[in-house]
């Protein structure tokens, strides 16, 4: 149940910061830079997919610009086809595109720890956590529907 983390160089730390919270909360995390590290466009795309592939959730650092970074749309299209948990960070207080409004936003540290509780709440409740294998699409995709509403709520309230 590892979480995927794609972040920018400029976004390094704050990405550091929320792998940090999520290893002392027992979550394996992934971390992967995207955009200018000079890396061939072919490898970073294969290793997109299979680090989407191998994570159930996805957790994109957005730049100050978001609707300047096409990794993301990129990203996120994939991870929704593959029935991923989608959640973005963000330390930018402006208004975000409204094509990445149906995901939830963290935008403080205290959001980490909502992202955390709904982590553990799928974990505790065995909603399809396991990554799905063949015919369970559907029930995944109605589990990560829901994972989205709850976090967004958690969010919105604050707890």
């Amino acid at each position: 149940m590892p979480v995927f983390i794609s972040y920018r160089h400029e976004e390094r730390l704050d990405a550091f910061i929320l792998n940090e919270r999520l290893l002392l909360e027992g979550i394996t995390a992934q971390l992967v830079a995207f955009g200018g590290d000079g890396q061939p466009y072919d490898d970073l795309y294969g290793n997109a997919c299979q680090q989407i592939s191998d994570a159930t959730h996805w957790i994109g650092l957005l730049p100050a610009e978001p609707d300047q970074d096409w990794w993301t749309a990129w990203l996120l299209g994939a991870a929704v086809m593959a029935n991923r948990r989608v959640s973005f960070y963000c330390k930018a207080d402006g208004e975000l595109p409204a094509h990445l409004g149906k995901w939830p936003v963290m935008r403080e540290r205290v959001h980490i720890d909502l992202f955390v509780r709904a982590y553990h709440d799928e974990r505790t409740f065995q909603r399809a956590m396991v990554l799905p294998k063949g015919g369970i699409a559907s029930a995944d995709r109605h589990n990560a529907d829901f994972f989205h509403a709850d976090l967004k709520a958690k969010i919105r309230r604050g707890f």
